[in-house]
């Protein structure tokens, strides 16, 4: 086996036999799922509070409208609002006020309470009061049954999108669903590149202050020791994010088995049926891949520079300040993934990794695809022939942090 084969080998299996990374590969799907089914299972819940509010009508006209639900209760003051504020029960949880006529006036309704109301709370009460409005309003043209010819003039159209290709070929589609994927994607990737690209940093300085480094190199080369340990670590990347998908994707089934029909877990089913999940998932790989090499030697050089974890800082900032935007614009780019944000940052091979799987499920033309995944190639072996050599010389350097021009004279070496 070759130099940087027996580095790979002995970064991969040293990471994945790790407690911590089989209890993270584990419990990060048990999580997420866990997640969605418990929030299903809440909302389905009662809070089991009963919210008691107090109405002062003045019109006496409202209040047998506002009718009671299983988490409000509608109370009738017995006394005006200025003496009912002051006797006023902490068990009240709000108090409207009603001052007039309501289709003369609509603003002449307050709703006054100690905490800040939910939403939930002002559409109960504006819900009951806008359809019986409506239905006062409809009367009051004196037509016969025009409510019914206003129910029954009510058209409500279901539209389905359809995408097709160059080729003429037809597929169904969903916004919804394409920007859920984009996001999800986005949001992995994003996570893999700064998680992974960390650990390839810390192990580099760990190497480094312990000085096994120096009896590292002295049976292997440098470059390999460093292709080694980005490529090794890369695999673990890889592999978490096959188990976690094998993982996520059999718990989602088994959920949405138990829980069919909730509009949580069709929408999970339209989000798998939607695009084809294997090509985006290849094309995941290969942006990882390119993303993480880029970042990953630049956190290898950086841990090679310095001497202790508190100097990383410095030079991390511009790296992460890259990463950042690259998920802002993955982020604001799924709203608008035409838009010149979305198609210049999927070209610049510092933010396409992230950019572009936000936008590859609303399909992207070949041309773009190739050009980024060109550029991407192109600057992850430029980057990796710049840092390898600040890794060669830094890795055996210590005392104080190499300034700026230092680190140009190790680029001309």
């Amino acid at each position: 086996m070759s130099q940087i084969g027996i580095v790979i080998q002995r970064e991969y299996l040293t990471r994945v036999r790790k407690p911590s990374f089989i209890i993270l590969t584990l419990l990060m799907p048990v999580l997420f799922v866990g997640l969605i089914v418990g929030t299903i299972y809440l909302s389905k819940l009662n809070a089991g509070e009963i919210k008691h509010i107090v109405v002062v009508d003045e019109t006496k006209e409202y209040l047998p409208v506002l009718q009671n639900t299983d988490q409000y209760h509608f109370i009738e003051a017995e006394e005006g609002f200025q003496d009912f504020r002051k006797n006023s029960d902490e068990d009240i949880y709000a108090t409207l006020i009603i001052t007039g006529d309501l289709l003369q006036d609509p603003s002449a309704l307050t709703l006054y309470s100690r905490k800040q109301v939910v939403g939930g709370t002002i559409e109960t009460i504006t819900s009951q009061l806008n359809k019986y409005l409506s239905d006062k309003k409809i009367n009051s043209y004196n037509i016969p049954e025009l409510k019914d010819i206003l129910e029954k003039s009510k058209i409500s159209v279901k539209m389905q999108t359809i995408r097709w290709d160059d080729s003429g070929k037809e597929s169904e589609s969903s916004a919804e669903a394409a920007m859920s994927i984009g996001m999800i994607f986005t949001f992995l990737i994003y996570l893999f590149i700064f998680s992974y690209g960390g650990m390839v940093m810390s192990g580099v300085l760990e190497e480094k202050t312990n000085r096994i480094v120096e009896v590292m190199v002295s049976s292997v080369k440098p470059f390999d020791l460093m292709m080694g340990k980005l490529i090794g670590i890369g695999f673990v990347g890889l592999t978490q994010f096959g188990l976690w998908g094998i993982l996520i994707t059999g718990f989602t089934l088994t959920g949405a088995t138990l829980f069919s029909g909730t509009e949580a877990f069709a929408n999970i089913e339209t989000v798998l049926a939607s695009g084809n999940i294997l090509i985006l998932c290849l094309y995941f790989v290969l942006f990882f891949i390119g993303g993480y090499l880029i970042y990953a030697s630049l956190f290898a050089a950086i841990g090679a520079m310095v001497n202790s974890q508190e100097d990383t800082q410095q030079f991390m900032m511009p790296i992460s300040v890259f990463i950042g935007f690259a998920f802002y614009a993955g982020f604001y780019s799924s709203q608008n993934p035409d838009g010149p944000l979305a198609f210049w940052t999927s070209f610049i091979p510092l933010t396409s990794p992230i950019v572009m799987m936000t936008r590859l499920p609303y399909g992207v033309p070949w041309w773009e695809l190739v050009l980024s995944i060109g550029l991407l190639i192109i600057t992850v072996i430029l980057i990796i022939q710049l840092t390898a050599k600040i890794y060669r010389i830094g890795i055996l350097m210590y005392g104080k942090k190499p300034s700026f021009s230092e680190i140009m004279k190790w680029l001309k070496y």
